[in-house]
Parts: C-alpha cells; structure tokens; sequence
C-alpha cells in the first residue's frame, strides 16, 4: 500500500456496518492500456464495479467480469501487477458470550 516509498503516512480508522463493502486495488487494473494507450481508468473501474453491484451480482460474479474486461482492454494480458480485492462486512455472529468456567 505504498508504506515503503517515504511519504507520511495517516492512520485512519473507519466503522463498517453489515453491508459494507471494501474495494481495495493496485494501479496495474486501472493504468492497463489498450492498443490505442487508453487507460482502463479509475472512472471506468469504479463505474463498471458500482454497476455491477447493482445488479445484484455476488461480489466473486463481480470481480470475475471485472478481471475479463480489464484483461479485454489490454488485450489479454497485463504487463503490470493486477490486483483486486473485494471485502464485504455481513456483521458478526450476535453479542460474545461471557466464557464458562466449570465449577
């Protein structure tokens, strides 16, 4: 995530409640060019993923399409790394019970 390149680095901490979802990617899916040097682009990343997900695919149905189109764009192969991650947060378990202890 770019830790080692010597630029200051924020933490930050966010709450995610069920349904949340967490896209994390590297720049080789959104800089893959076509034959003409087009870029795939962050925007038509992000659209192609929102659309998706909007159709009510499951997140594997969405990344699997979405890794078809960016290799289709780069005609089929990448010279770059291509990583994509989809984490969706469905919400925990109910409330930890206390532990037992026999007696």
């Amino acid at each position: 995530m770019g830790t080692d390149l010597g630029l200051p680095v924020t933490l930050c901490r966010e709450q995610l409640e069920p349904g949340d979802q967490l896209l994390l990617y590297t720049d080789g899916i959104t800089e893959a060019r076509d034959a003409a040097g087009h870029e795939f682009g962050r925007d038509h990343f992000v659209d192609f993923v929102i659309r998706h997900q909007a159709d009510g695919l499951a997140a594997p149905e969405t990344l699997r399409r979405l890794i078809r189109a960016v290799l289709e764009h780069h005609d089929g192969h990448l010279n770059d790394d291509a990583t994509v991650l989809l984490c969706a947060w469905h919400g925990g378990a109910g409330t930890a019970s206390a532990p037992h202890h026999p007696g």
